[in-house]
């Protein structure tokens, strides 16, 4: 599937499933299960046990698109940037929320490489982005500047350490901690684009309404 699969009314109005493969993999076929019906299936990063396949209608994927989208005050005149594999919940709730938001986005066309990133950034007046450790450490260790475009970056899939998330601030980069899940559509937690005047921290991190959380008797989150 392409992103501009994502950007018109057919797919989200489809009521058939979807497997979100990476481009290199073969087409899966969808589990022959009535409640599969209409979902979008994403594979999990297993980081705590085996990959497994979760499904999400289309109305849970929008709700959360509109969620994040409220969070982080994204409008029709903003500008999401995607540079996630789309197969990756991560990525393709860039294209939802853009859907959502009635905003451009812009689609990052070449392989990864940190300069031409920022440049592209700049060129696109990207406002909004999303972006995993190993790619903001990439524009440090660069020195890229971040465009003036920008009004938030979600750093999720793993934890940016502080040192890297501070130097990031100090070249322009607003990096924003997160936390989410292939299993809730993405961000449940995100620190709030009202704190980006204060010093880069992975935590305390803002609840995305209307998400609820609690602590089991056994450690694991509700």
């Amino acid at each position: 599937m392409e992103a501009a699969d994502l950007t018109g009314p057919e797919f989200w109005a489809r009521d058939t499933a979807v497997m979100m493969t990476a481009a290199n993999e073969p087409s899966l076929a969808v589990p022959p299960l009535p409640e599969a019906a209409g979902q979008v299936f994403f594979r999990t990063s297993g980081s705590t046990g085996v990959p497994k396949w979760i499904g999400h209608t289309r109305a849970s994927l929008l709700a959360s698109a509109d969620a994040v989208n409220a969070h982080l005050h994204v409008a029709a005149t903003s500008c999401w940037g995607l540079a996630l594999p789309l197969h990756h919940v991560g990525g393709f709730g860039v294209m939802s929320r853009a859907w959502r938001a009635g905003c451009r986005v812009a689609v990052y066309p070449d392989r990864w490489s940190a300069a031409p990133f920022a440049s592209w950034l700049a060129e696109e007046k990207v406002t909004h982005l999303s972006l995993v450790p190993t790619q903001v450490h990439d524009l440090v260790a660069a020195g890229c500047r971040g465009p003036a475009s920008l009004q938030a970056v979600v750093v999720g899939g793993g934890v940016l350490p502080v040192a890297t998330g501070r130097a990031a601030r100090e070249l322009g980069w607003p990096v924003l901690a997160s936390y989410g899940m292939t299993e809730t559509a993405s961000q449940i937690a995100t620190r709030r684009i009202e704190l980006l005047h204060l010093p880069y921290e992975t935590s305390p991190i803002d609840l995305i309404d209307p998400w609820r959380v609690r602590l089991a008797e056994d450690g694991r989150l509700w």
